[in-house]
């Protein structure tokens, strides 16, 4: 009975033990699984955490690559900008488109200004205007190369408000230029040939003839050569350092274009003869009353064109007129001028 007692506890000891183990085993399995599924779930932030460094990796590199998800976002701020854009590249509200015969013209020298023709005369060429070198264009023909005759030029300050437009071009033996304008002194030839025309880019007038006369400009006033020859390296230079600094290249001064150059100067209203009309003192020096946009200097431009001129056209002007002044020189007199007036009546 002992024997078999024992028997039976140590059998029933081994079954416990087995159990204990097979519990422990169970359970051990158990808790690796629980392991692992928290280790996922804390893996996983860590994974999505790697990640967004990852993507902040990748933006680093965009600009590089043609990616699509950019370029849509891309294409997208354009068309946010789009109206700040097309704002900044509008043309200003003062712009005006120049007439068809003049874009061609523009193309050759962005100075063009109009065109003077006078019907029968042998008068009918573009004029320029280059307000920071007013005699630029005295012995150059319009893509500025060398002529002696060079091209019909406006005197500096001009302004559409100013109610006057000075008109300067070379007296030449061969009737180029101004060559015919000396006729004028001729009352028959004048009347016959009252009609003048100054198209600007944007609009095309006529003038009639309102008086001719001589004049003379004293020696001190007159532009010499080495002023020229100054002035025009002074461009060059100021035209070459420009190209320079916009475009990155080395320019020589004889590579420079017409199209390269910068002619233009804004006075700011200013009337730059101011002192020289002040002291006029009935001398009329009509070359400096390039500005008339005042009705006491406009009379007094008119009454001294009447007073001086070599015959009654019948035709008078007043305030709200517009004055077409052509200047050529004449040799009656040393540093001799000879004048002819138009007005284009608003009214």
């Amino acid at each position: 009975m002992k024997r078999s007692t024992v028997a039976i506890i140590v059998t029933l000891a081994s079954l416990i033990s087995l159990t204990v183990i097979i519990a422990v085993v169970l359970h051990g399995i158990s808790r690796g699984s629980f392991a692992n599924d928290t280790v996922a779930s804390e893996e996983e932030p860590f994974q999505e955490e790697a990640f967004d460094g990852s993507e902040d990796a990748d933006a680093e590199f965009v600009s590089a690559e043609p990616v699509s998800d950019m370029a849509e976002e891309v294409s997208w701020d354009e068309t946010e900008a789009e109206p700040e854009y097309t704002e900044l590249d509008a043309e200003p509200e003062d712009y005006r488109e120049p007439l068809e015969k003049y874009k061609e013209l523009l193309q050759v020298n962005p100075y063009v200004a109009g065109w003077l023709s006078i019907d029968g005369t042998g008068i009918n060429d573009p004029v320029v205007y280059t307000p920071a070198s007013q005699n630029y264009f005295l012995h150059r023909d319009l893509a500025g190369n060398d002529l002696e005759r060079g091209t019909f030029f406006i005197a500096i300050d001009w302004q559409p408000e100013y109610n006057m437009t000075l008109i300067y071009g070379h007296n030449m033996k061969d009737g180029s230029g101004f060559g015919s304008l000396s006729k004028f002194e001729d009352r028959r030839y004048g009347m016959e040939h009252s009609k003048m025309h100054f198209d600007t880019l944007y609009e095309e007038k006529e003038y009639e003839l309102l008086g001719v006369f001589y004049s003379q400009i004293e020696e001190e006033e007159l532009e010499t050569e080495e002023d020229r020859e100054a002035a025009d390296q002074q461009i060059a230079e100021a035209s070459i350092a420009q190209i320079e600094e916009e475009q990155g290249e080395i320019v020589e001064p004889e590579e420079l274009t017409v199209n390269d150059l910068d002619l233009n100067w804004d006075f700011m209203g200013e009337d730059i003869y101011r002192v020289e009309k002040d002291e006029d003192n009935g001398r009329f020096r009509y070359y400096y009353y390039t500005n008339l946009s005042d009705p006491d200097e406009f009379d007094y431009f008119v009454r001294n064109v009447k007073e001086r001129e070599l015959y009654d056209t019948g035709v008078e002007a007043s305030w709200g007129d517009e004055l077409l002044v052509l200047s050529t020189c004449s040799y009656q007199v040393t540093n001799g001028r000879f004048v002819v007036v138009g007005v284009h009546h608003r009214n």
